[in-house]
């Protein structure tokens, strides 16, 4: 937690040279996200509840993004300054230091998938029954171990047990080799 407060007042109040007065504006952002868990964010409401303008919150995202805390999900084509289609906390370990009481395991699943993959992939909104697609190619769809999901032709399905049953699904430990 130390680290995280380090991060967020070096390198987004110092680097980008806002005010100390905003810090907490900053701060209450970044904790209403992680709690919000991975999903498109209500820029209004939020813009609401840290008392500033809808304008002052998408910059502050894209802080938050620069200083690797949170990864801003697009579709593909768009990038800032349009409102992301998802927010995920930049590191899973993250969602157990912040929130720990209410963890929806698909969200860690999402933020590990995608933090893997970020650092050298282009990582985007999947479509219809994907939930990411990576590079402008490849669709990927999490899912927990229990749970059952109609397969569709394209997908990769990412599981987060050891087991594969063929070569459109991996194992989600895998992608942690590729960071």
């Amino acid at each position: 937690l130390k680290t995280m407060n380090m991060m967020i007042e070096v390198d987004i109040l110092l680097i980008k040279q806002i005010e100390l007065k905003y810090l907490i504006k900053i701060k209450e952002l970044f904790y209403r996200l992680a709690v919000a868990g991975a999903k498109a964010p209500n820029v209004s409401q939020l813009a609401q509840d840290i008392h500033t303008s809808r304008a002052t919150v998408m910059n502050y995202l894209k802080y938050l993004a620069d200083a690797r805390r949170i990864n801003l999900i697009y579709n593909e084509g768009d990038a800032f300054p349009k409102k992301p289609t998802k927010v995920l906390l930049h590191n899973s370990n993250l969602i157990y230091t912040i929130f720990p009481n209410c963890i929806s395991r698909i969200d860690v699943l999402q933020t590990f998938f995608a933090n893997a993959l970020w650092k050298d992939h282009e990582v985007n909104e999947g479509y219809k029954n994907s939930s990411f697609m990576v590079d402008g190619l490849y669709h990927f769809r999490l899912k927990e171990k229990e749970s059952r999901v109609r397969e569709h032709e394209g997908i990769y399905y990412v599981n987060d047990n050891a087991n594969t049953e063929d070569e459109h699904h991996i194992p989600l430990w895998l992608s942690g080799l590729l960071y």
